[in-house]
């Protein structure tokens, strides 16, 4: 096909890199910097840059090759600037999701710290007021014991029976027993389904106001129990049965929650929470499992072995990991 000469500023981009290609010179850049750099190899040549006339051929082939080279070269440089913005978007990602990973590190040691600090509040309080409802009602008992103990000794007087003033000074074992006997108070019942460790407490405690002796207590413990717990009575002889340890450490075995604590340890280690958990309805079955599971252990480790267990059954991985 048939040439046409053109002038440097007329010549398209294909035509600028063709020309410096012929003349191993640099072919990328803008339009503006390669008509720079073909007008100063025109320069270098002896040849004026503003009247030199380009020989530009016609064929479609050779503009369809220059065209497609620069498409590639335009697609390699697009690339290249993306993947440049990819790589500062991603630092920028990186960059917030450690900011975040750590202030929630921060939120969630700050929720977990007032949480258990409110429970321990919680059992100080419950504690006192436990502690003072039993000194109240010692001071009612005792109130109870010097009422009925002043009666029963003007009746004493009046009859000459024994239990006198008299009878108390040559006989205290047996004036001890008629004092302690004035006034009962009755152990409540237990039917194996409510706390055994709650009603023991209960049940020492009328024992010590009525001044039972060992046998007194095993006595009144066996008439005690109701329904199911009953049945322990089939598995003892009658010498267990009289001896109040034994018949308490069977009880113990059956209804108490030491040998539940490897149930306890194995719940704790397999609870998650679940997806509908809240983090205070997870973090309160959380302190009760903890609780149970480790009865014995001092505060501050129970309250470390919770924090953990916590975090470890966390749902949000990512948080699990901080």
């Amino acid at each position: 096909m048939a040439s046409r000469q053109v002038f440097l500023k007329d010549l398209k981009v294909a035509d600028l890199k063709r020309e410096l290609e012929e003349r191993e010179c640099e072919t990328t850049g803008k339009k503006a910097d390669l008509q720079n750099r073909l007008k100063e190899a025109l320069e270098n040549e002896g040849e004026n840059p503003d009247i030199f006339l380009f020989d530009i051929a016609g064929d479609i082939n050779s503009a369809l090759q220059s065209l497609e080279k620069n498409l590639e070269e335009k697609l390699l440089e697009n690339a290249t600037q993306m993947q440049q913005k990819l790589e500062e978007t991603s630092g920028d990602l990186k960059k917030k999701i450690s900011e975040n990973s750590s202030c929630l590190q921060k939120q969630i040691g700050e929720y977990v710290d007032g949480k258990f600090g409110e429970m321990e509040n919680k059992l100080v309080t419950v504690e006192e007021e436990f502690q003072n409802k039993f000194l109240e009602m010692e001071r009612k008992f005792a109130t109870l014991v010097l009422e009925g103990g002043e009666q029963q000794r003007m009746i004493n007087t009046t009859l000459k029976s024994p239990g006198s003033d008299i009878d108390r000074m040559t006989n205290p074992q047996a004036s001890s027993h008629m004092e302690m006997s004035k006034i009962r108070m009755k152990p409540p019942q237990f039917d194996g389904k409510s706390s055994w460790v709650n009603y023991l407490r209960q049940f020492e405690a009328a024992a010590k106001a009525n001044g039972w002796s060992l046998a007194e207590k095993a006595t009144a413990l066996t008439l005690a129990l109701r329904g199911d717990a009953t049945d322990i009575l089939q598995t003892l002889s009658l010498e267990e049965q009289e001896d109040y340890h034994q018949l308490v450490r069977h009880l113990e075995m059956r209804y108490g929650q030491s040998h539940l604590e490897h149930v306890y340890h194995s719940q704790l280690k397999n609870r998650y929470q679940k997806s509908n958990e809240s983090l205070q309805e997870f973090e309160a079955d959380i302190a009760r499992l903890v609780r149970l599971a480790y009865s014995s252990t001092p505060e501050n480790v129970m309250e470390r072995l919770a924090v953990q267990a916590f975090l470890d059954g966390l749902r949000d991985t990512e948080t699990r990991q901080l």
